[in-house]
């Protein structure tokens, strides 16, 4: 009994020291770990950034790489936009070259009245063209209002409107004007329109040359490039010898008596005189041209 109490505590001595033996060496070691951790040096300054520098590249290359992608597509975008914009401005030409705004659109103010700015030609007489409006100018070339009015009444002719037919046609009275509304004629047959009438104009009124006679006119158009027998070929024309007669019965029935006058539409005669001036002359017409618009339109 005193054995097995003596073996009992020699194992409980035993036991204790060797649970002393393996705590006592566990304290310095933690110890050794702490001491370790706390002195091992922190990163510097330049190690830390090192660390991170690829990744920071990396997403610098994609954001430049999406930002160039962006300004492609937004470039591309208002490239198209443009674009558009271009065929649209293209559309819109040809459609006004094609179909051009109607001729008298812009309103004309017609505060003039018949017997104080112009007269009633009655009965009308038969313009040239029934489908336009005509503004027939009755003239001499030997008329010096005539050569003056010249200047105004062509640039007046630019603007008018295709619905718009402009009628010279020459005043007969006497021989001498016969003659010259003979060369008018000629010079319409010719083909040679209105760079020969202003020459014509200018011989006389500057040049100080009659055209009276059969050879003063011969010798002025050869001298504008015109032969002899193309011009006798023309003058003496049954054709040209027509339109004489009838320019003389219009003129009748207009009843000019002055020159330069107007007549809107085989309706209206305008003279100088009630007009009050050449330039007047021409912003009656227009008014009156503008109101046979709205007739012809049923305004």
């Amino acid at each position: 009994m005193k054995l097995q109490k003596l073996i009992g505590a020699a194992l409980v001595s035993i036991f204790l020291v060797a649970c002393g033996s393996d705590e006592q060496p566990a304290a310095p070691v933690a110890e050794q770990t702490v001491t370790q951790e706390q002195v091992q040096p922190a990163p510097t300054e330049a190690e830390a950034p090192q660390a991170e520098l690829p990744q920071t590249a990396v997403s610098a290359e994609q954001v430049a790489t999406e930002v160039k992608e962006k300004a492609e597509e937004v470039s591309q975008k208002v490239e198209s936009a443009v674009q558009a914009k271009v065929e649209e401005a293209k559309d819109a030409l040809t459609a006004v070259v094609a179909n051009p705004p109607k001729a008298g659109a812009p309103i004309i103010e017609d505060n003039y009245k018949e017997g104080e700015h112009y007269d009633l030609v009655v009965p009308p007489f038969r313009i040239a063209n029934p489908d336009k409006i005509e503004v027939r100018e009755f003239f001499w070339y030997g008329c010096g209002h005539c050569y003056s009015f010249e200047p105004l009444l062509n640039a007046w002719k630019k603007t008018l409107a295709s619905d718009v037919d402009f009628q010279p046609s020459p005043a007969i009275w006497n021989g001498t004007m016969k003659f010259h509304a003979q060369v008018f004629f000629a010079i319409e047959a010719l083909g040679l329109g209105d760079t020969m009438h202003k020459a014509i104009f200018q011989a006389m009124h500057v040049d100080r040359n009659p055209l009276s006679t059969e050879a003063q006119v011969v010798r002025f158009f050869e001298s504008q490039g015109v032969a002899e027998k193309d011009f006798n070929k023309a003058f003496k024309s049954f054709g040209v010898g027509s339109q004489v007669t009838k320019a003389e019965a219009v003129m009748r029935q207009a009843a000019i008596s002055g020159t330069p006058e107007l007549v809107v539409n085989g309706k209206y005669r305008i003279s100088t005189r009630k007009a009050g001036s050449q330039a007047n002359m021409l912003k009656i017409a227009d008014a009156l041209v503008e109101r046979e618009r709205r007739m012809k339109s049923g305004g």
